[in-house]
C-alpha cells in the first residue's frame, strides 16, 4: 500500500504473523501443499515467535501439535518423521523471525527523520485544519459579519491623526529640554534634539510604509447584481422570442428528463458503496485478512462499481448526456470515498498485526539474543506502530482502531465533503442556518444562470458543430476553417460557465455541505487565478482530489511499484488523464483522446516553466495560464463536437 507496506508483503513474515492471531483455544485445520507450509502449522496458535511446539505424526497423514492444531500433510508419513518435522519447524521460525528483523531494520529509513527519533507517519502527507475558503473567507465572511461601509478612508484618517497627535508630542518635549538646558549643556541639547528629530522622522516613515487594507464586499455585491441584471435581461429576451413560452428551452429539458430515475440510480449507487464497510467487518471479525484477501475482493469490487454503473446508465437505461455525465462523476466522487476508507483501515491492520509481532517477538527473544540491532529493530517497530494507531483518534478513544469500523462512521465520512477519510477531522460548534439558506440560494441561482448561458451562448454554437460534424466532407482545410469559426463564438460562453462551474461546487455546494455537517476545514480550493503554472494548478484548483491522487496514487505508486518521484508524477498525471477521457467518452460516445492529449501535455509544460528562461517570468506565466483556462475547454469541447 505504501512503503510501510513492504514487510507485509513478505511471504514468510506473513506465516509467522500467524502465530499472533487472537483466537486462542480454537482447533484449526491447516490445509498444506508443500513441506513449506508444514514449517508455519503453529500459525493459527497463540504460540509466541519461535516457540518450540511438540508435534505428533497420526496414520490419517496429518501433524498435531501440542495446542491441538491440526496441519494435513499429503503422502504417508510415520512417528520417525516426528523429530525431523519439528527440528525443521524450529530452524524456519528462527529463520523468518530474521527476515522479519532485517526487513524492520530497512523499513527504518522511511519511518524516521535522518538523525532525528521523529517519525514520518504514513499519515504526515496531510492534515485537516479550522480553515475557511478563500472566497467565502475573505469576501463572504467580512460581508455577514462586520460590513460597516468604507473602512479604507476612515483608516487613513485615523493614522493622520495618530500622526499629527505625535508631531505635537515631540515638538514640546524638544521645546521643554531647550527651556532647562544651561548653556554649559548645549551640546548635550543638541543631541537630545537631533535624536528626538531622527525619533520623528523614524516614527513618520513607520508609519506611511505600514501596509493599508479594505475588502471588496461591495463590489462583490455589485458583481452579483450585474449578473442578475444581465440574466435577466436574456431570459425576457427569449421569452418574447419564443412566443412568450419557455417549453422550446432544450437545456431546460435536459435538466427536468428522468429525475426520478436519476435519483433512483445515484441511491442504488450510495448504498453500494457500503460493501467495503463489509469487507472491513470481515477483517474486523477475523473471517478475512486484509493483506491477503481483503484488499483484493475490495480492489475489484472498485473497478466493477464503476463499470457497471457506466453500461446500466448507457446501454441498460439509455439516459441523456448530462445525467449520464451527472452520475459517472458522482460515482468516481464514492469510489475515492470507498478506495480511502478500505485502505486506510488496511493500512492500519497491517500496522495492527506488525505491532502484535514485533511485541511477542520481542518478550519471547530480548533476553535470550544479546544482538543489539535486533533489539532496536523490535523496539522500534513496537513503537512506531503503537505511534501510528494511537494518534488516529485523540479527541474519542471510542473511535480507536478498529472500533472507528462501522457502518455510521462510513455514513458519516461519505456526507463530509472530503475524499480522505481519517479517524477524527475539526468540526464546528454549530451550524450557521442563515448561512445554509445563503449557499442554498446560491446553489440554485448559480445552476440558473449555467442554464441561460449554456442555452443563449453554447447550445447554439454546439448545434452547428453537429452540423459541420454531420455534413458532407469537403476537405480538412475547410473543416478546419469552420472549426476555427465555431471556436471564436463558443469561448466567451465557456469561459463563462467554467467560473459559474468553480463557484457553484467549489465554494457553494462544498460550503453547504460543510456547514450541514459541521466540517471545519473549508480549504477547498487555492488561488488558482494566481497561478503561473500548470503544477501550481493542479494542486491547488481543486484540492479534494489533489489530496486523494497524492496519497493514494502518487505515494502508493512509489511504494507499490518502486517509483521515484518523476515516475509517480507522470503516473498521477496518466491516471488523471485516463479518467477524464472516459468522462468526455461518456459525454459524446466516442474515443478521440483529445482531452488525455491536452492533459498530459501538462507534464512538459510544467518542465517548461520549471527552466531558467521562465521561472522569474511570472506574468507572463499568468498570461499562459489564462490563456489555457479561455481557450482549453472551447478547444476540446469543438474538437469532439466537430470530428
Amino acid at each position: 500500500m505504501d512503503k510501510k507496506k513492504g514487510l507485509l508483503e513478505n511471504e514468510q513474515f506473513l506465516r509467522i504473523q500467524k502465530l499472533n492471531a487472537g483466537d486462542a483455544g480454537k482447533r484449526q485445520s491447516i490445509t498444506v501443499d508443500n513441506e513449506d507450509e508444514l514449517y508455519g502449522l503453529n500459525s493459527a496458535s497463540n504460540s509466541p515467535v519461535g516457540e518450540h511446539t511438540t508435534t505428533t505424526v497420526t496414520q490419517n497423514h496429518s501433524v498435531v501439535a501440542s495446542n491441538g492444531d491440526v496441519a494435513f500433510i499429503p503422502g504417508t508419513t510415520t512417528e520417525g518423521d516426528t523429530e525431523t518435522v519439528t527440528q525443521k519447524v524450529v530452524e524456519t521460525d528462527e529463520r523468518v523471525f530474521k527476515t522479519h528483523v532485517k526487513t524492520l531494520s530497512s523499513k527504518e529509513k522511511t519511518r524516521y527523520r535522518r538523525g532525528s527519533p521523529n517519525f514520518t507517519s504514513y499519515f504526515d502527507d496531510m492534515s485537516f485544519e479550522h480553515r475557511p475558503s478563500i472566497l467565502d473567507g475573505s469576501v463572504n465572511e467580512p460581508f455577514q459579519t462586520q460590513f460597516v461601509g468604507p473602512t479604507l478612508e476612515k483608516e487613513i484618517r485615523r493614522r493622520e491623526k495618530e500622526l499629527v497627535t505625535m508631531r505635537r508630542n515631540l515638538h514640546q518635549r524638544e521645546s521643554s529640554s531647550d527651556a532647562v538646558a544651561s548653556p554649559e549643556k548645549n551640546d548635550s541639547a543638541a543631541s537630545t534634539a537631533a535624536a528626538a528629530a531622527a525619533a520623528t522622522k523614524e516614527t513618520v516613515v513607520t508609519v506611511e510604509t505600514t501596509a493599508l487594507s479594505s475588502n471588496f464586499s461591495g463590489l462583490y455585491v455589485a458583481f452579483w447584481m450585474a449578473i442578475a441584471f444581465g440574466a435577466a435581461k436574456a431570459l425576457i429576451d427569449y421569452y418574447y422570442q419564443h412566443d412568450g413560452s419557455f417549453k422550446d428551452s432544450e437545456i431546460l429539458k435536459f435538466m427536468t428528463t428522468n429525475l426520478s430515475t436519476v435519483a433512483s440510480v445515484d441511491l442504488i449507487m450510495y448504498l453500494s458503496t457500503y460493501f467495503v464497510v463489509g469487507i472491513q467487518y470481515l477483517c474486523k471479525w477475523g473471517v478475512l485478512k486484509w493483506s491477503s484477501t481483503g484488499w483484493i475482493f475490495t480492489s475489484i469490487y472498485e473497478l466493477l462499481f464503476v463499470v457497471f454503473y457506466m453500461y446500466l446508465t448507457e446501454n441498460i437505461l439509455k439516459l441523456h448526456w448530462l445525467s449520464k455525465i451527472f452520475l459517472f462523476l458522482h460515482s468516481l466522487v464514492l469510489l475515492m470515498k470507498m478506495h480511502s476508507f478500505a485502505f486506510y483501515n488496511g493500512y492500519l491492520w497491517g500496522i495492527k498485526e506488525e505491532l502484535q509481532f514485533s511485541k511477542r517477538a520481542l518478550a519471547k527473544y530480548k533476553d535470550s539474543i544479546k544482538d543489539s540491532e535486533v533489539i532496536d529493530a523490535l523496539e522500534k517497530s513496537c513503537d512506531f506502530c503503537s505511534f501510528e494507531l494511537n494518534s488516529q483518534s485523540l479527541n474519542d478513544q471510542k473511535q480507536k482502531f478498529p472500533n472507528n469500523i462501522s457502518a455510521c462512521n462510513f455514513f458519516w465520512f461519505t456526507m463530509f465533503p472530503t475524499l480522505i477519510y481519517q479517524i477524527e477531522y475539526p468540526r464546528t460548534k454549530e451550524i450557521r442556518w442563515i448561512y445554509v439558506l445563503e449557499k442554498i440560494c446560491a446553489i440554485f441561482g448559480t445552476i440558473f444562470l449555467m442554464m441561460i448561458d449554456a442555452q443563449i451562448l453554447m447550445h447554439p454554437v454546439a448545434m452547428r458543430a453537429v452540423a459541420v460534424r454531420n455534413s458532407e466532407w469537403t476537405g480538412i482545410l475547410d473543416r478546419l476553417l469552420k472549426w476555427i469559426g465555431l471556436l471564436v463564438d463558443i469561448v466567451p460562453g465557456f469561459i463563462v460557465m467554467y467560473i459559474l462551474d468553480f463557484y457553484l461546487i467549489w465554494d457553494a455546494i462544498l460550503n453547504c455541505v460543510a456547514e450541514l455537517t459541521r466540517f471545519g476545514d473549508r480549504y477547498f480550493y487555492g488561488d488558482w487565478w494566481n497561478c503561473v503554472s500548470w503544477a501550481d494548478f493542479s494542486r491547488i484548483w481543486n484540492i479534494p482530489v489533489h489530496k486523494f491522487l497524492l496519497r493514494h496514487v502518487y505515494h502508493s505508486s512509489m511504494s507499490s511499484f518502486q517509483l521515484n518521484k518523476s515516475q509517480a508524477t507522470l503516473m498521477t498525471f496518466f491516471l488523471s488523464s485516463v479518467v477524464h477521457e472516459l468522462a468526455m467518452y461518456v459525454i459524446f460516445k466516442k474515443l478521440r483522446f483529445y482531452l488525455f492529449f491536452f492533459q498530459m501535455m501538462q507534464v512538459p509544460l510544467v518542465a517548461l516553466t520549471n527552466t531558467k528562461f521562465m521561472r522569474d517570468k511570472t506574468i507572463i506565466g499568468n498570461v499562459i495560464f489564462w490563456l489555457g483556462i479561455c481557450m482549453g475547454p472551447s478547444v476540446m469541447c469543438t474538437l469532439y463536437l466537430t470530428f
